[in-house]
């Protein structure tokens, strides 16, 4: 906050407009500052010229006098003040602003510069070269037309027949764990084997899928027995005859589109 000083003394003649000091810093003030003689009389601050000289104005009006106090208000302390934040910012920012170049005056900034080129989201990824991904959920409802993506990049659901997971690659996974009674009993080759009912996928692929079932915590051995787009069928095998009751876990990987 801008403070009266009054360091030093000053010599004043009278009829004079300069007023000489000593040991004085007539720099820190600025024109129109308001300075008091030693007559007690106001004069406004003019030309401060140096720090031991100042002229006034109007000059000065009492008794000439040498060695005397005095006073200086900053009237304009506060202007100052912004002024020379003001000056700081500018020389520490002007180069930086400068070298931005033509980017400082752009509308829109081009992706050469630093920028995205677009005024609008879509624009803007336009300009970045994102794809259809860069807006898509997550999760959700996949979709594709002629064979590009435009829904979501995962989706999961689930039915009576199992449960699926699509990806926005066309890759589908799909698994079920069914509890039934299997029969073994058709000899074939050493071994007793039973072929398990027709059952569908919970969503259907384009075509016939990778396709695995197994029985667990059985000593069965099987494979993949009739599989199309929609419907799977497994063929268990074991070494004596019998029938199983078992969780049997199936997973089949393939394509939606």
């Amino acid at each position: 906050m801008a403070s009266w000083f009054s360091e030093g003394t000053v010599t004043v003649t009278n009829g004079n407009a300069v007023v000489a000091g000593v040991g004085t810093k007539f720099s820190n003030c600025r024109s129109g500052d308001m300075f008091v003689g030693p007559d007690n009389g106001i004069y406004q601050v003019i030309n401060p010229s140096s720090d031991t000289s100042v002229s006034i104005s109007p000059a000065y009006r009492g008794a000439t006098s040498a060695d005397a106090a005095y006073g200086i208000v900053p009237v304009n302390g506060y202007p100052k003040a912004l002024a020379d934040a003001v000056n700081e910012m500018v020389l520490q920012w002007g180069a930086t602003l400068a070298g931005l170049g033509d980017v400082s005056t752009e509308n829109v900034v081009p992706v050469t510069k630093g920028g995205t080129g677009g005024i609008t989201q879509a624009a803007a990824r336009n300009g970045l070269g994102l794809g259809s991904a860069s807006v898509a959920a997550i999760v959700g409802t996949v979709s594709q037309t002629g064979g590009v993506p435009t829904g979501a990049v995962i989706e999961r659901g689930s039915n009576a027949s199992g449960s699926y997971t699509k990806f926005a690659d066309g890759t589908m996974i799909c698994r079920a764990t069914l509890t039934f009674t299997q029969a073994l009993t058709f000899a074939q080759d050493g071994f007793f084997i039973g072929a398990t009912p027709v059952f569908g996928f919970p969503v259907a692929f384009i075509s016939a899928p990778e396709f695995t079932i197994n029985a667990r915590a059985m000593t069965v051995a099987s494979q993949p027995n009739a599989v199309t787009a929609t419907t799977y069928q497994g063929l268990f095998m074991s070494l004596t005859s019998r029938s199983i009751t078992a969780e049997f876990v199936m997973t089949a990987q393939g394509r939606w589109f």
